[in-house]
């Protein structure tokens, strides 16, 4: 599991400088700086609907202005959370099953993405983005207690790696004024690539893994390097 994870960073790694220089042929590099928040749902085996909201700090740098192709970087530390009182879940055996009805996480996620315009002009973009990143969540319960220690709350010997992979998908648009200052908003969902964001997965009532919607917004600061 440890090598796995190494092969994804190295990828990951690879992928960024990759991008970032194929678009640094210009004469001016503008990168702009974002800073903001989001809304955060998480949808899963104890949320059904993207219906609890939680928020988070969102920072982000946006390369390659002049470009069709945009790369980007996001980082990200935030609160999902999720609920189902009444949830249970019925074993095929006599084992008696007792998931947790209730989770909270803070989750810190990274990740690099290439946005691609599909309209703009002098002061609006709009955009779509696919990424590459990794998130790291810490489940607990009501009191505040971790789950991933609580080990009655899933199957005999299931354990899990609090480190997942992410393949974010997001569309959005940004505003510049005159000055090159802007806003932005984007919506997309993180696409989480473990099963355990809420603690359960052999004892789940859903065979999709977890995921979590975003609707960020931010405010944009021009930085400009010159060659």
């Amino acid at each position: 599991m440890i090598l796995k994870h190494k092969n994804y960073f190295l990828f990951f790694i690879l992928f960024f400088v990759l991008n970032n220089c194929f678009c640094q042929k210009q004469d001016s590099v503008t990168r702009f700086l974002e800073i903001g928040t989001s809304a955060n749902s998480y949808k899963g085996d104890l949320n059904s609907s993207f219906r609890i909201w939680n928020g988070s700090f969102q920072i982000g740098l946006k390369m390659n202005f002049k470009k069709r192709l945009n790369g980007h970087l996001a980082l990200s530390y935030g609160t999902i959370s999720g609920s189902n009182l009444n949830y249970n879940f019925i074993t095929n055996d006599t084992t008696q099953a007792t998931p947790n009805t209730f989770f909270k996480t803070r989750v810190f996620s990274i990740n690099y993405d290439i946005q691609i315009n599909i309209f703009r002009n002098k002061n609006w973009i709009v955009y779509l983005s696919q990424g590459f990143g990794f998130m790291r969540f810490t489940p607990k319960d009501a009191n505040n207690q971790s789950l991933v220690n609580q080990l009655n709350t899933r199957a005999s010997g299931e354990t899990y790696n609090q480190v997942a992979l992410t393949l974010p998908t997001h569309i959005g648009f940004y505003y510049f004024l005159n000055n090159g200052y802007g806003i932005n908003f984007q919506a997309g969902f993180l696409n989480s690539q473990t099963d355990y964001l809420d603690n359960i997965s052999l004892w789940g009532n859903r065979s999709k893994k977890d995921n979590v919607l975003w609707c960020k917004f931010s405010f944009v600061v021009p930085i400009t390097f010159k060659k």
